[in-house]
């Protein structure tokens, strides 16, 4: 009898063991099965939360680069026949082949190098980052849903820093910095929370199709934008929504739905942010300082855009006297004192703050007219497709990033020229997906 308890139990628990390695194994394949399917995917993710620092981003681009070019070496042939890749090829010459020939006469050569040849990176973390996305549709989603988790989290750290005095990881709210969240002590946050908004607003609006509360997520967005201080964010936040809202008005079957929905987000955020702004003094001084764009006396305008003015007019006189191919890229802060007029505001500067002429500054004419190619050749091949509104919101962020205005990051500086070649890879994997 006994015998046979010890055997009934043996058994027991060697059916345990077996259930449980079976369970572990199971597990473990299909972990490993997700992985297989979601590794490029993760690496993108990987990149986007890289931008919290001055240069972890560089890290998983530099191994998508690798396999890029590994890929490109091995079978040219598959890259070189397709449209999509071709074309993506084409945009990254209009603007790389300026910074190339503008190397030869650089104000500082070795500055200029560090930007010139790591350039070629974007071209094969592209290629990689194409081709993995438009496997399936799957894995950009999977992006999507990444950018909008990351961007919420983000935003609801530097919501805390901004009531509590200091975020989840300890980081202060500084008066002086403003708002930063995980990004401390750069404050940078606004500008990468608003170029990726449009993937935000895709998730929200997805959700919001069952769950009307989930519209509520778009409040820590716009608190944390709006209280950061920056102009140059407010208004990629203001194109990035206005750009979406009219992608959801010519793609929505009832526009009338649509508009009392965008209506009534309108008067929910007016009241939050109207509130915020009358009641957080940094911003209220900040909206009052703007306030001086619209007058008509040169002091209160360039103190409204953060005495800018005078570094615009240094920049102009940068191109004025190097009109062919600029001084190189980066090369603006090593020529400032030469060019800046003798009253001049500033001691120094890395770049113009603003994206037009940090071009005609840096790679001259020919600078200026690769970007206005390259911005030609993307808003003509959305307006020929035949799936313009399916890629709209692929294409709105992309548009938003080379807007010719923008006034704050440098465009040929390691963190925006990421940004924007992420933003142009993830518009072109849509558009091969959809061929």
């Amino acid at each position: 009898m006994r015998a046979f308890k010890y055997n009934c139990r043996t058994l027991s628990i060697k059916l345990i063991l077996m259930t449980t390695n079976s369970s572990i194994h199971n597990k473990i394949t299909t972990f490993y099965i997700w992985l297989k399917e979601y590794w490029p995917c993760i690496l993108i993710s990987l990149t986007v939360i890289g931008f919290v620092s001055k240069s972890l981003y560089n890290y998983p681009i530099s191994v998508m680069a690798v396999i890029g070019l590994y890929r490109t070496v091995t079978s040219p042939k598959v890259i070189w026949q397709d449209e999509t890749l071709k074309s993506f090829f084409i945009i990254f010459l209009c603007l790389w082949i300026p910074l190339f020939l503008s190397f030869p006469d650089a104000a500082n050569q070795k500055h200029s190098a560090h930007t010139v040849f790591p350039y070629l990176r974007f071209l094969f973390a592209g290629i990689f980052i194409i081709q993995e996305l438009s496997y399936n549709k799957k894995r950009i989603k999977f992006v999507i849903i990444s950018i909008f988790l990351i961007v919420t989290f983000w935003c609801i750290d530097a919501s805390l820093q901004l009531v509590l005095g200091q975020d989840i990881f300890g980081y202060p709210y500084d008066k002086y910095l403003g708002l930063t969240g995980m990004f401390y002590p750069r404050n940078t946050i606004a500008h990468i929370c608003s170029i990726l908004s449009v993937f935000y607003f895709i998730t929200v609006h997805r959700i919001a199709l069952e769950q009307k509360w989930s519209l509520l997520l778009l409040v820590p967005l716009f608190l944390v934008i709006l209280v950061s201080g920056r102009r140059a964010a407010w208004i990629m936040l203001a194109l990035s929504s206005m750009g979406f809202l009219v992608y959801l008005y010519l793609s929505a079957n009832n526009k009338k739905q649509i508009l009392i929905l965008i209506g009534s987000i309108s008067l929910v955020l007016s009241i939050i942010l109207g509130s915020t702004a009358l009641f957080h003094k940094p911003t209220n001084n900040r909206l009052k300082a703007t306030q001086g764009l619209f007058s008509f006396d040169y002091d209160a305008i360039d103190h409204a855009m953060g005495m800018r003015l005078q570094l615009w007019e240094t920049a102009y006189s940068t191109f004025k006297a190097n009109p062919i191919n600029g001084i190189g890229p980066r090369g603006f802060r090593h020529t400032y004192q030469q060019y800046a007029s003798p009253d001049n505001y500033w001691v120094n500067q890395t770049h113009p703050h603003l994206l037009t002429l940090e071009i005609m500054a840096e790679t001259g004419i020919i600078g200026l007219l690769g970007y206005m190619l390259a911005l030609y050749l993307l808003i003509h091949r959305l307006l020929i497709r035949k799936k313009i509104l399916d890629e709209l919101p692929f294409f709105l962020p992309v548009l938003v990033a080379l807007f010719p205005l923008n006034a704050h990051m440098a465009f040929y500086g390691s963190i925006w020229s990421s940004m924007i070649w992420l933003l142009l890879s993830l518009y072109f994997a849509k558009v091969k997906l959809n061929d």
